[in-house]
């Protein structure tokens, strides 16, 4: 059982939806790792696709069984390799703590498939995610940093969606 101490730690860092990190909590743990020299890591900024017309399709509380799906998938992709946060609304950002790119796109590919996999489960539809992939290297500024991934997002999803840009 938690205690007082505990459960308000627990609420003042989390998203109450997905239990993922909060973005709060996602930017005082890159800036920490930004500031270990010789550190790099790579970052995934990711939303769901098209989420308004999940919404608008199949109402409001498939549309958060959605995100908190997405919430378990990072859950359990990220264990032992970074963070997983809920940015905002239906963006979602994994800062992996190593300088792997080959584990962060296969991290993003099984988010992807368990995504696709659960709405075909549930409402025989494809759900899908677009991610934006951006490297930290030294001396980068956290706002640039997110910028980036952002506008690399964007690319993903102006490419036709369900994909991730580097």
């Amino acid at each position: 059982m938690l205690t007082l101490s505990e459960n308000l730690e627990f609420a003042a860092n989390h998203d109450p939806l997905t239990r993922l990190y909060n973005r709060r909590y996602l930017v005082k743990q890159v800036d920490e790792w930004m500031r270990i020299p010789g550190k790099n890591f790579w970052i995934i900024l990711m939303d769901v696709d098209d989420f308004k017309v999940v919404n608008d399709t199949y109402g409001h509380g498939y549309g958060d069984d959605v995100l908190r799906e997405a919430g378990r998938l990072m859950l359990e992709e990220m264990l032992g390799k970074g963070i997983a946060s809920r940015f905002g609304g239906e963006e979602f950002m994994l800062v992996f703590e190593e300088d792997n790119r080959e584990q962060v796109l296969q991290a993003f590919q099984n988010i992807q498939e368990g995504l696709r996999k659960y709405s075909q489960a549930t409402k025989q539809t494809d759900i899908t995610i677009s991610g934006g992939m951006e490297r930290y290297e030294a001396d980068k500024q956290m706002d640039l940093l997110f910028t980036s991934a952002d506008r690399k997002l964007y690319t993903a999803k102006n490419n036709g969606k369900n994909r991730i840009v580097e």
